[in-house]
């Protein structure tokens, strides 16, 4: 039975952590650190200062962890709101509704043997319904290139892209959360989500 909710308690935001190790590091490759990513080889997780005030997506498959995506609203970031906003290019992209209306979502993983089915595109569906019960209009991703084709079906659109220099160049996109325009022309899978929620609080 799967289950995707918010993850609920310490050790279920552990569990996350470790998962993200065994995907990116142990799968992956990504043992070096490198900006906002240093995994910890001691502890065999990766974690960063964003997940202190991240809603941290879980996907649970009988019991057992099998993905997770994370996602900030950039009025909570506090001391990191500057690094990020530049990083992102976030006010010269939808100016005046950031800070408070804008999120990052990232840290998107599922486990090698259940890619490709509908687990990942579930927890981004989870994502994308709660920014809209929340009123965020505007979601940034900075994702591998390989990743761009999917997202670009969600309805997320380039803007930029960021250097890392470690590994490899990622893609910055952005969805507008509300344009069900755009979602419609991409056939985007969030098109239910929005009129469900626009149902429900025309209701």
């Amino acid at each position: 039975m799967l289950e995707i909710r918010l993850a609920q308690t310490p050790e279920e935001r552990e569990e996350v952590f470790k998962l993200r190790y065994q995907v990116y590091v142990e799968e992956l490759g990504f043992w070096e650190s490198f900006t906002n990513y240093e995994p910890n080889h001691k502890q065999k997780k990766v974690e960063d200062s964003l997940d202190l005030s991240a809603n941290l997506f879980v996907a649970f498959n009988n019991d057992e962890l099998v993905g997770s995506v994370r996602c900030n609203y950039t009025k909570n970031l506090d001391s990191d709101l500057d690094y990020y906003s530049k990083l992102y290019k976030i006010s010269e992209t939808v100016g005046d509704a950031h800070p408070l209306y804008t999120s990052i979502s990232g840290r998107f993983i599922v486990k090698g043997y259940l890619r490709g089915n509908l687990i990942g595109l579930r927890i981004v569906q989870a994502c994308y319904k709660q920014v809209l019960l929340d009123g965020i209009k505007f979601d940034f991703i900075d994702a591998l290139p390989c990743l761009v084709p999917f997202f670009e079906k969600l309805g997320y659109q380039t803007i930029g892209k960021i250097n890392y220099s470690t590994y490899e160049i990622r893609i910055l996109m952005v969805l507008d959360i509300l344009n069900i325009e755009h979602l419609e022309k991409v056939k985007s899978p969030f098109q239910l989500v929005y009129r469900n929620w626009l149902k429900s609080k025309n209701a």
